[in-house]
């Protein structure tokens, strides 16, 4: 799973260092984003079925931020992402989770306590990655600049990793045949929340306050790995390279129905 700091001050902090970041297209959608959410916590008592597609309109725009800040930084395939895709926006959250669910799996030894904090650097405040050392037998941070400028590979894996068996966990934990059945189903949640259907319409009766809340998740996220990319002119390599992996499934899902093991 994508680990996300929810301490109030926190979030507070990284988004005074989204709203005081140079004007574009990327910061726009995210500010968005922060805005429907507030808009579905004001709706999700009066009209709990608008406060979810508040929920996940804020989901699409991080995700439409975070492929416009990839395209914006001029990073390798970033042209092949689609900000106006639902299934391409529907897909950026689930595949930090995989890559998420990678470290868990292969590199628990070397990242198995890091951490989000806010610090200055250059004269502005940023999100860093600290990772915890013990040296001397003292507890130390170090703090990677540019956060993400590392690589990673794993024996017997291509260059570009795949994340195969990632995505197939992913989807087997949701009951769903494949990556393509499951994001067809989150991109087509819209629809089933507001339009008729042959057997009628549809009424959300309860506040989904907890949908409203893992939405809200998401876009902290999300939020979270645009604010480690945009001060970074130079291209961070484990970006390139989980970019890349990313770019592959979704030509993949263009190309073909996807299997278990895609």
């Amino acid at each position: 799973m994508v680990s996300v700091a929810t301490s109030i001050e926190f979030i507070a902090k990284c988004v005074e260092i989204l709203n005081a970041a140079p004007s574009a297209h990327s910061r726009n959608c995210f500010r968005s984003a922060m805005y429907h959410l507030e808009m579905a916590d004001a709706l999700v008592k009066a009209d709990p079925a608008m406060a979810m597609f508040r929920a996940i309109t804020a989901e699409e725009e991080a995700a439409s931020g975070l492929m416009r800040c990839l395209r914006e930084l001029g990073y390798p395939r970033a042209d092949e992402l689609n900000p106006h895709d639902h299934v391409h926006k529907h897909a950026i959250f689930p595949f930090m989770e995989i890559v998420g669910l990678f470290f868990a799996q292969n590199m628990s030894n070397d990242f198995q306590s890091f951490h989000l904090k806010i610090k200055e650097e250059q004269g502005e405040m940023r999100l860093t990655l600290a990772l915890r050392l013990t040296i001397l037998g003292e507890e130390r941070f170090a703090y990677p600049i540019p956060p993400l400028s590392f690589s990673v590979s794993v024996q017997g894996e291509a260059e570009t990793m795949r994340y195969v068996s990632q995505i197939a966990e992913f989807t087997r934990a949701r009951g769903m045949p494949s990556v393509k059945a499951f994001l067809k189903s989150e991109a087509s949640l819209r629809n089933k929340i507001l339009y008729a259907g042959p057997d009628g319409y549809p009424v959300v009766q309860d506040p989904k306050d907890s949908f409203v809340e893992e939405r809200r998740r998401r876009v902290r996220g999300m939020l979270n790995l645009y604010l480690l990319l945009f001060p970074y002119r130079e291209h961070q390599t484990y970006v390139a390279q989980a970019l890349s992996a990313f770019a592959d499934v979704l030509n993949r899902l263009k190309k073909r129905s996807l299997g278990n093991n895609d």
